[in-house]
């Protein structure tokens, strides 16, 4: 992918200069993000995106395969970023359809999200977002897509999945890209509109089935009913038969 190309069309497309920073491979995009948000008091938002991670991480510190070629690896730096304690669903929720838009933009494929905002194609989880605190009050949103791997580790073979059947071509990934960033600076800016829950709910996996949920170290089993104006989750408790808000947690099993 061409750097310069993708940095003034970023530009041009978000009508704001963003600092754009690229590696053939790195420890972590969401890593550097937050060693480059300590050390600068940033103005503009910034994009860093490597073709490998070589200490990838996802949500709850889990290790994230990020191989070169395979995937997209890239975290945005929004600096002086304030995010309300009771919108922290909406913002994250509605990064998850913005990854969701953009694959269905230029791939015309259309794909589904599992609470809070892991992308899966095919019962496969193929993307994932990790949304982490800065310094100087920035947000960190980390983004890994698989696009397509040849191979997955033994640990995540039959969970992992790919977005396409077959490498994309240079351009086809660089535009992919660069729509990609837009969708998710363009959410950051409107989530709290929450016109994009209904779509939302739409490519939910889990609606109307019966899940496990871990709520810190809390074990909860109900029915997925609903996703509140808050983009938090509601069950059916099984052990009160009463709807439960979910604000935050993890889906760790959906049952048939």
């Amino acid at each position: 992918m061409n750097n310069s190309d993708i940095s003034k069309q970023l530009n041009q497309r978000i009508g704001i200069k963003i600092n754009f920073s690229h590696f053939a491979a790195i420890g972590s995009t969401n890593q550097y993000a937050k060693q480059l948000s300590q050390t600068q008091v940033l103005q503009n938002p910034c994009v860093i995106w490597a073709d490998q991670q070589t200490a990838g991480v996802g949500k709850f510190e889990r290790a994230f395969y990020s191989p070169a070629g395979g995937g997209l690896y890239v975290t945005l730096l929004l600096p002086q970023f304030k995010i309300e304690s009771q919108q922290v669903g909406l913002f994250t929720t509605s990064l998850a359809m913005a990854i969701v838009q953009a694959i269905k933009d230029c791939f015309d494929i259309t794909v589904d999200v599992k609470w809070v905002n892991d992308i899966y194609h095919h019962e496969r989880k193929i993307a994932g977002i990790l949304v982490e605190q800065g310094t100087h009050h920035s947000i960190i949103v980390g983004v890994g897509i698989n696009l397509f791997q040849q191979t997955f580790p033994p640990e995540i073979s039959t969970i992992a999945g790919n977005l396409l059947t077959s490498a994309p071509s240079l351009a086809d990934r660089q535009r992919f890209f660069i729509v990609l960033i837009d969708y998710l600076y363009n959410a950051s800016l409107t989530y709290t509109n929450a016109k994009f829950l209904s779509d939302y709910k739409r490519r939910l996996t889990l609606m109307n089935r019966r899940i496990q949920v871990q709520l810190g170290r809390s074990l909860i089993t109900g029915k997925a009913v609903d996703i509140n104006d808050l983009g938090q989750l509601i069950i059916l408790d099984d052990a009160t038969s009463e709807r439960r808000v979910i604000p935050a947690g993890e889906v760790t099993k959906i049952f048939s």
